[in-house]
């Protein structure tokens, strides 16, 4: 059984939902999924029954949950009502869709055992966000032993560290990598020509994302030919009219706002693209930048996330934090030729294809699950 806040059909959480429609897909297991009927930040349900079970196909089922989410009630029904041999949560701060069924599944004598999956939110860049309520949360948590005995996946060794810091040395990780889906080239390549440059973004328009900070990059190259597409949901008011202030301020570069997009349209955004471009504050994995690699469009990111040592395949770059490193890259991508270029997409094919056929990780997923029960 898994626990995630948004699910297929909703696209709007964005690397959540992916990791798992991903993981449900690859793997050889019989899944439940409870989940909201609603897409995040939307208030307008899916066009599905609520309650009962979705089937999508002969491994995987759903049940659409309205407004309030499962009651401990529900979850107590849901779990007796077949032999589960474990329950993935797929959050860390969500009441309705972790805590509650945590907490739930605690109490019932001869549960399956619980897996919880943080998904990048202990990393310091995601913790800095609403800092004080956070913390409080991990505190009261850990004191009150709310996820005593769970299994924690962590999806890279940085993430297993970050676990073990905030909850003890003793807890039980497994390291499991994300699993991007199959591998698919885009179809077509445009032309790179010296002095201009295509930049395309999918992620939420938010501090997290460091949107604000990728104009600010761009902003010593006004004079330059440059366009930038942002595709991504825009919830935070104030942070995206922030962004809009400073991209009216540049005269030759480009910046369109274009909104949330479905993942199944996202490969088809690539083929008029030359670079994915993302100076995110972090990233616990990236689906993204998964997609982006496996299209073939090198990646322009910041050192925040588990994509490294990217130059050294001609895959993209991966840049710390601070002004003049991302000048020099944004230098090297803007006046790079098309034959040039076209070593740098096939490299950032070779790179995603390998990621997306290692059997590692899925034998590393399957683990995640044994002798759970």
């Amino acid at each position: 059984m898994i626990f995630i806040d948004w699910f297929l059909p909703g696209y709007k959480a964005g690397g959540p939902i992916q990791s798992i429609a991903n993981l449900v897909e690859r793997l050889p297991y019989r899944f439940s999924i409870i989940t909201s009927i609603y897409d995040h930040h939307s208030d307008t349900p899916y066009d599905l029954p609520t309650n009962t079970w979705v089937i999508r196909n002969d491994r995987i089922r759903v049940k659409y949950f309205d407004t309030e989410g499962p009651s401990a009630d529900d979850i107590r029904t849901i779990i007796a009502e077949d032999n589960y041999d474990s329950v993935y949560v797929n959050s860390l701060f969500s009441p309705k869709y972790a805590l509650t069924p945590v907490r739930t599944i605690q109490k019932i004598k001869g549960a399956p055992k619980v897996i919880l999956a943080p998904r990048g939110m202990l990393k310091p860049g995601a913790l800095s966000v609403k800092a004080r309520k956070k913390k409080v949360f991990l505190a009261t948590s850990k004191m009150l032993g709310w996820f005593k005995g769970i299994r924690w996946h962590a999806t890279n060794d940085v993430e297993a560290a970050e676990v073990h810091q905030h909850f003890g040395k003793k807890v039980e990780v497994k390291v499991a990598p994300n699993l991007p889906r199959s591998a698919q080239k885009r179809e077509s390549i445009p032309q790179k020509t010296a002095g201009e440059m295509k930049l395309i973004t999918v992620a939420r328009v938010s501090e997290e994302k460091n949107i604000l900070g990728g104009i600010e990059y761009l902003a010593s190259f006004d004079g330059q030919t440059i366009r930038w597409d942002v595709y991504g949901t825009m919830q935070d008011e104030a942070y995206l009219q922030a962004c809009r202030k400073a991209a009216a301020t540049l005269k030759t570069i480009t910046i369109d706002f274009k909104g949330e997009i479905p993942p199944s349209l996202i490969p088809e955004k690539f083929n008029d693209q030359h670079f994915f471009y993302l100076p995110t504050l972090g990233e616990n994995f990236g689906h993204a930048i998964a997609e982006a690699l496996l299209s073939g469009v090198p990646v322009i990111i910041s050192d925040m996330t588990p994509w490294q040592n990217l130059v050294n395949v001609k895959a993209g770059w991966a840049v710390p934090l601070k002004d003049e490193p991302w000048k020099t890259t944004l230098t090297e991508c803007l006046n790079m030729d098309h034959e040039t270029y076209l070593q740098w997409t096939e490299g950032a094919y070779t790179l995603g294809s390998s990621v997306a056929n290692d059997e590692t990780a899925i034998t590393a997923n399957k683990r995640l699950f044994e002798h759970a029960g």
